[in-house]
């Protein structure tokens, strides 16, 4: 990567005499790459708590926004345990919910949610289009609505599950950062 491809972030970095990771330490990208996910997926949800707390909504687009943020949190969760390309890592639920069978059920339930509602147009509970009818004489006046079901009532278990996961990486990072300054003879610290 050039220099003129980073964008200001990096540019920060590197001008405090950062380089890039030629060694085992680049390794721990993918884990970077998780905790991100999981960072973004719990500030989509904290934006769709905010957004959903005006209801009924003044404006389609407040709708649009609070309803966005929730499947962009759920999309952001997802992500994390599915399958990854090369060079990354994914969680595997039965490691990370191996001791907490509460959470595993929360996660499953989101993951169903996710692949029934969010990602793919199958059947849910979580909409409901409907058409209504109204005939007199000779006329029929159709009209069409759908409702959203945002299931907000769920939103503090999902926060846990977050919390839960995060600490996951946590864990991991720093038995793989403990593993690396035994190999590489090197106390390693993050910035």
């Amino acid at each position: 990567m050039e220099k003129e491809d980073l964008n200001g972030n990096l540019e920060s970095i590197t001008s405090e005499k950062f380089v890039f990771s030629e060694d085992e330490t680049k390794y721990l990208n993918s884990w970077t790459n998780l905790s991100m996910q999981i960072l973004e997926a719990e500030h989509s949800l904290k934006f769709a708590l905010k957004f959903n707390e005006v209801e009924p909504f003044d404006k389609f687009e407040d709708f649009v926004l609070a309803h966005g943020m929730f499947k962009n949190s759920i999309l952001s969760y997802a992500k994390c345990f599915s399958s990854s390309g090369k060079g990354k890592v994914s969680l595997d639920a039965n490691n990370v919910f191996k001791m907490d069978v509460e959470l595993r059920k929360i996660h499953d339930a989101l993951m169903d949610m996710r692949n029934g509602y969010i990602a793919h147009n199958g059947n849910s509970d979580f909409e409901l289009a409907i058409v209504l009818q109204k005939k007199i004489d000779n006329e029929m006046t159709l009209s069409q609505t759908i409702t959203f079901k945002t299931p907000v009532g769920d939103y503090e278990k999902f926060f846990q599950l977050f919390d839960h996961c995060t600490n996951y990486i946590v864990e991991k990072v720093n038995h793989k950062v403990d593993k690396l300054e035994s190999k590489l003879g090197l106390k390693i610290k993050f910035n």
